[in-house]
């Protein structure tokens, strides 16, 4: 038999790694997270031995699972007399009588799920600050390696330890619940926020890769697990998936085939994933029978994203309805970004010289001084309006405050199309 395919193994380590460290906190208390860690780590390493022995199991998750509650029946016992755990379980842990079947009835497929809610909330808990929060999910429910982390957070692996102590220090006097009550719409809020920063990570990366595919699956994985409970999911749940699913969509046809990002108006819309955008407009239907204050960010960019998914070519884009929609989008959440995109929304409605005025506004206001995108929007306005020499010097700005291959690559490649287009 074969050696096991590495990617293959680590493919599963990723999709298993979130569900074991959320039973175990679930057992052992958030106050031992590096505990539990360790204990699916062990787990981990003794598939990696066995299966390059024998080859990957039939069933992977069911192996894993073994593995790991009997490495943690063992992490116990060694742990007992030094730790406490789970405040509700302890006296159960600190049997042997009872040890082995608590650790059983945890590692159970019904209370899984719900280990994986109270981690969610547990790792968006209020006490961390964002940076924390992200860093948090990607090492825990994610699966990712710290230098994976830091390549996602374009960041260094010493920064990401550092904030992993902090944050596991910060957690040991939390509870490992779903907040109830009056707590729990704030921090709903907050998980909401860190999943779209997630999903937004992975769908365009600041690390090497343009897209991390990996994140965005993670991300929606996530939501998924907020938007199948009756008593978490909300409006904004529902139209946060629906913006995921319509972005995720489009995944496919944003590469070239030599990784290069490819612009939305050139972009293959036969390779646009039609179930994942029928799920987007069932998520958004949905959404709208829940009670709702009003729209929401989430809302609004997603009801964007359905337009342009919606489109059947570039040129029949609805630019009159995304341009009413970021208006209102605005209102809600106002940023830098919204009035750039919206200017860009602008210049196809009406046209590109109606738009640099608006762009110029952004550009004097300062909010976005290390941003490429201001000059990057600058120079393409110009070069559709003909204007090659105004665009030339925010071109090459552009290229100088751009941090990625990828984004010089895409900045150079729409200037180019423009200018095209233009001649």
């Amino acid at each position: 038999m074969g050696e096991p395919a590495p990617d293959a193994i680590e493919a599963v380590f990723r999709r298993e790694s979130g569900r074991l460290i959320s039973v175990l906190t679930r057992l052992l208390g958030p106050q031992n997270l590096q505990l539990a860690e360790d204990v699916v780590q062990e787990a981990f390493i003794a598939a990696m031995r066995d299966w390059a022995a024998h080859g990957i199991p039939d069933n992977p998750p069911a192996w894993l699972m073994t593995t790991a509650r009997r490495r943690a029946i063992d992490a116990i016992r060694r742990e007992r007399t030094r730790r406490t755990f789970a405040a509700d379980l302890a006296k159960f842990l600190d049997s042997e009588w009872t040890l082995a079947m608590t650790v059983e009835e945890a590692f159970g497929e019904p209370g899984i799920q719900d280990d994986q809610l109270r981690m969610i909330f547990m790792c968006c808990h209020r006490i961390l600050s964002p940076e924390n929060r992200i860093t948090l999910i990607l090492k825990t429910l994610c699966g990712l390696t710290v230098p994976a982390i830091a390549r996602a957070l374009l960041t260094t692996e010493a920064t990401v330890n550092k904030r992993l102590y902090r944050t596991r220090s910060a957690l040991r006097g939390v509870q490992f619940e779903i907040p109830a009550g009056e707590e729990l719409p704030a921090a709903r809020d907050t998980v909401h926020t860190a999943l779209y920063l997630l999903f937004n990570e992975g769908h365009l990366s600041t690390a090497d890769k343009p897209i991390l595919r990996e994140l965005c699956r993670d991300a929606m994985a996530l939501t998924r697990l907020l938007a199948d409970h009756p008593e978490i999911a909300t409006s904004d749940t529902m139209a946060l998936l629906a913006l995921m699913c319509f972005n995720a969509a489009r995944l496919e046809s944003r590469l070239d085939d030599e990784g290069r990002l490819i612009p939305l108006d050139r972009q293959d819309r036969s390779r646009w994933d039609r179930a994942l955008m029928e799920h987007g407009y069932r998520c958004l239907v949905r959404s709208s029978r829940m009670d709702a204050v009003a729209a929401s960010r989430y809302h609004l960019e997603a009801a964007i994203a359905a337009r342009h998914c919606s489109a059947a070519t570039f040129d029949t884009t609805d630019w009159v309805s995304i341009c009413h929609l970021y208006d209102r989008l605005l209102e809600v959440a106002p940023s830098p970004l919204v009035e750039l995109n919206r200017a860009v929304a602008v210049s196809y409605r009406d046209s590109p010289e109606a738009a640099i005025p608006l762009v110029e506004a952004v550009a004097r206001a300062g909010a976005l001084p290390n941003s490429y995108t201001v000059a990057a929007v600058l120079a393409n306005l110009h070069t559709r309006a003909g204007s090659i020499d105004r665009a030339r010097p925010f071109l090459q700005e552009a290229l100088a405050r751009a941090a990625t291959p990828h984004e010089r690559a895409l900045i150079a490649a729409q200037i180019d199309h423009a200018a095209t287009n233009h001649h």
